[in-house]
């Protein structure tokens, strides 16, 4: 996406020779010629830089004023001060308002063109700053070789090109927030801002001044939307947002326009929305919890992240991930599971997914110091005893036991043979070639098998 940049000068001429040469650089223009003009063209457009002009004859306000009025609108938005006639006074003063850099005419364009790209770079990192700390998780990589994932990444490339809003669905610690972050880097709006908005966070009575801003007092609120104007909104579960909220939030999507607090005119917006919820939004509307119209406006595109447990095979590429996140992050030693463990570790349910196993990495690091310190392989013995609980399911492997029991010898093993193939087809994901590799059989014998013992496909 192109940065904008607005041009305030008195003399038309200079403004729009700046404008051509600045259009062929590769950036957006727009031209004023005096500080009303100024400000009606920040406010219909997200302006990144402003180059003004100190003087601005015949003009309401002088280049100075201007620019507070311009921090005062949005901080974030750079302005480098061209002047004719200044000196080191006005150019320290301008310095203290927030301007970016003064400059005296004439000025050479190659000084200019570079202190444009410097403000540029400065703002962006400012609002990388304000708005991405304490909010985005550290891991933004989608990790898993699973045919699921696969496909997940095949769409998620189709998706990120576009300018589509997007509904991720996913039970929870399946990575929602990840894959919304790696959508925005890979779109066009991957230089503006990310910003996660917890719908459950959101109140009725200071919705309109925190999302749209507030001008009614002296020192104005930046609202939501103006902080991440261009970039990408990701509203994490949209099923919690207050009942109350979800009409108005509703005709902002219709319309695109808003008015802060305490400001008549409206501005228009430039932001993608991704959203998400590990709920059934269509149960949520059928009970009075989501707005259909809301949901529909936010979901024009859907991406369904799988859980855990239907890409059992991704699990051991998962474990290792969060192994060398400790490993580079605070210098320990590398946590070594032998092979049985991660057969077992497969086994496993993992209701809380990759959330859990990245909690499960931690519990290791706490409990098994000593064995990790000393380069001591973790076995299947070390692994939690809930974790096997939940494996196995107590109670069914309890009845399960029980009817084997009661069972000739020959269905006894059939059974036990059906029970263990479904475990370990399940295992890698439905790949037969890969499963009878690991217990040690032909595909062809592994095919007759599943057949003999009726396991469906």
């Amino acid at each position: 996406m192109k940065n904008k940049i607005l041009i305030v000068d008195d003399e038309h001429d200079i403004c729009t020779t700046l404008s051509k040469i600045l259009i062929e650089k590769g950036y957006d223009t727009f031209i004023a010629n005096n500080s009303t003009q100024a400000l009606n063209e920040l406010k219909k457009n997200n302006v990144d830089l402003v180059l003004l002009d100190v003087w601005l004859e015949k003009s309401k306000k002088n280049g100075l004023e201007l620019l507070k009025l311009i921090k005062d609108y949005n901080p974030n938005t750079q302005v480098i001060l061209i002047s004719g006639h200044g000196n080191i006074e006005m150019a320290v003063n301008s310095m203290r308002k927030g301007a970016f850099y003064f400059v005296e005419k004439p000025f050479k364009s190659e000084k200019l063109f570079l202190l444009i790209e410097r403000a540029l770079e400065n703002a962006f990192l400012k609002s990388e700053y304000e708005i991405l700390k304490n909010e985005v998780e550290e891991n933004n990589e989608i990790i898993g070789n699973s045919n699921s994932i696969k496909l997940l990444k095949k769409n998620l490339e189709k998706i990120s090109s576009t300018n589509a809003r997007i509904f991720i669905s996913g039970e929870i610690g399946t990575g929602k927030q990840i894959l919304a972050k790696n959508i925005h880097e890979n779109s066009i709006r991957s230089k503006k801002p990310f910003m996660v908005l917890n719908c459950a966070m959101l109140e009725n009575e200071s919705f309109l001044k925190v999302f749209f801003g507030d001008y009614e007092k002296q020192n104005k609120t930046i609202g939501i939307i103006k902080r991440a104007e261009g970039g990408t909104i990701f509203l994490k579960e949209i099923c919690d947002m207050p009942y109350e909220i979800q009409g108005k939030f509703t005709n902002f999507l219709q319309k695109e326009t808003y008015s802060p607090t305490g400001e008549k005119e409206k501005f228009s917006s430039n932001i993608r929305f991704i959203s998400s919820s590990d709920k059934n939004p269509i149960e949520e509307i059928e009970n009075k919890k989501l707005r259909k119209d809301l949901f529909y406006r936010l979901n024009v595109a859907t991406i369904d992240i799988p859980p855990l447990r239907k890409r059992r095979e991704d699990i051991p590429n998962i474990i290792d991930y969060y192994i060398k996140n400790k490993v580079s992050k605070k210098g320990l030693n590398v946590a070594k599971l032998t092979e049985n463990a991660y057969s077992n570790l497969q086994t496993f349910k993992w209701p809380g997914n990759i959330k859990q196993v990245e909690n499960f990495v931690d519990w290791l690091y706490i409990m098994h110091a000593n064995l990790i310190r000393k380069n001591v392989s973790i076995s299947s013995k070390n692994l939690p005893k809930e974790l096997f609980d939940q494996a196995s399911g107590k109670n069914e492997t309890d009845k399960s036991q029980k009817s084997i029991m009661n069972l000739p010898i020959k269905e006894a093993r059939k059974a036990f043979e059906r029970n263990y193939l479904i475990n370990q087809v399940d295992r890698f994901g439905g790949n037969i070639s890969k499963t009878a590799n690991f217990i040690g059989m032909e595909r062809s014998a592994l095919h007759r098998k599943i057949k003999d013992v009726g396991v469906k496909k």
